[in-house]
């Protein structure tokens, strides 16, 4: 991973086998990034998507193993019981142009994944919504 700090947060370049999530929370604990949200693009393989069923309360998850296009990357940066995490949204695309996408819960770059992380002033956190079943941001 390459980075380099700007004045309203970071510019980020992963290299090919990164993976993409656990590679953006170590830049979070080197960097000790209070919160944030961001946004990349990119290219992809072995990727797990999730569909969260409302009902169910639990995460309906899919593994595609081809390669693709990550046409789309948007997330979050928090602490959850003090430990920072990483919430990812990912649109991707095939070779014959077909759109999938979901909650990223992980994926390898095969050529690069670069996102720019915009920080926030204070730490983000989530909290429980026993409701719901997510850990949903924890905002006055």
């Amino acid at each position: 991973m390459f980075f380099k700090k700007t004045s309203n947060g970071y510019v980020v370049r992963l290299e090919k086998g990164e993976e993409v999530i656990s590679t953006i929370s170590q830049l979070t604990e080197k960097e000790e990034i209070p919160g944030g949200f961001f946004w990349g693009l990119g290219a992809v393989r072995d990727v797990t998507l999730g569909y969260f069923d409302v009902e169910k309360k639990e995460y309906i998850k899919k593994t595609f193993e081809d390669e693709f296009e990550l046409s789309s990357l948007v997330g979050d940066i928090f602490y959850l019981d003090g430990k920072p995490g990483v919430h990812a949204h990912a649109t991707l695309s095939d070779p014959r142009f077909n759109i999938i996408g979901g909650h990223l819960f992980s994926a390898l770059a095969t050529a690069t994944v670069e996102l720019f992380i915009y920080l926030t002033d204070e730490v983000l956190k989530r909290k429980p919504d026993p409701e719901i079943g997510l850990n949903l941001l924890d905002l006055p």
